[in-house]
């Protein structure tokens, strides 16, 4: 497929229906299936595929209104900052990937998946079903987020990381009522968070800390600690292993 600004190589595959706006490069054996679309500037490395009805590289919204208007696609637009998936990259239907996302080779989202502008994502990690990442958030390598995760912006998650189902980060301790930095939660690399709990604002999960499941985490919790209830409080400690 040959047109200005894209480049598709002959063992790429893309279904009827998708559509293709702007700069765009896909590596070898790209697999995009039916009615995705995918706006530039957009790389997508050798190997992945794009599930149908997905979009990748969807305008952020001070420049959704000048993307798509009775003309078509604006170049001016293209200065924004490309959104770039490695190697082996599987994205599941329906999911929405905003501009300036990176994710590293051999990532995988589950089904219905929203990553919004800024995020990065690490090799090898796996985004469950219905995971929603707000903007600017920063996961790792080797993570595992369940089912219907919510991160809010400015969260980060350290390599080797577990979210469980449903879980919840939170980045505004005010809730507008006040004006204040949003600041996400860490967790900490190889630390475990149990289904439902709830992180609040800015606080950070320590290396290998479990909290488990429904619990509502309101201050740090140090490397090593098991942690429980509401609020949560330190019930034991992991292994060394």
């Amino acid at each position: 497929m040959q047109r200005k600004g894209l480049k598709i190589s002959a063992s790429c595959r893309v279904e009827a229906g998708s559509k293709l706006y702007g700069k765009i490069r896909l590596g070898e054996r790209v697999k995009v299936d039916f009615n995705v679309q995918i706006y530039g500037p957009a790389r997508i490395g050798d190997g992945s595929y794009l599930g149908a009805h997905s979009i990748v590289g969807y305008p952020p919204r001070k420049d959704l209104k000048s993307i798509l208007v009775d003309e078509g696609w604006k170049e001016e637009t293209e200065n924004r900052r490309p959104v770039k998936l490695g190697k082996n990259v599987i994205v599941r239907p329906s999911c929405t990937i905003y501009s300036d996302v990176e994710l590293g080779d051999g990532v995988e989202l589950g089904h219905s998946v929203l990553l919004r502008e800024g995020v990065v994502v690490g090799e090898d990690t796996l985004i469950g079903s219905g995971v929603v990442v707000d903007g600017h958030c920063h996961i790792g390598a080797h993570v595992s987020i369940q089912t219907g995760a919510y991160l809010s912006a400015y969260s980060r998650i350290e390599s080797r990381a577990f979210l469980g189902p449903r879980c919840v980060l939170l980045n505004d301790k005010y809730m507008k009522w006040k004006t204040t930095p949003l600041r996400g939660p860490v967790v900490g690399e190889a630390a475990s968070i149990g289904g439902n709990a709830v992180l609040m604002p800015a606080v950070r999960v320590g290396k290998k800390a479990v909290v488990a499941a429904g619990a509502v985490v309101t201050e740090n919790v140090a490397a090593k600690t098991i942690v429980a209830g509401v609020p949560a409080r330190k019930i034991g400690t992991t292994s060394d292993k």
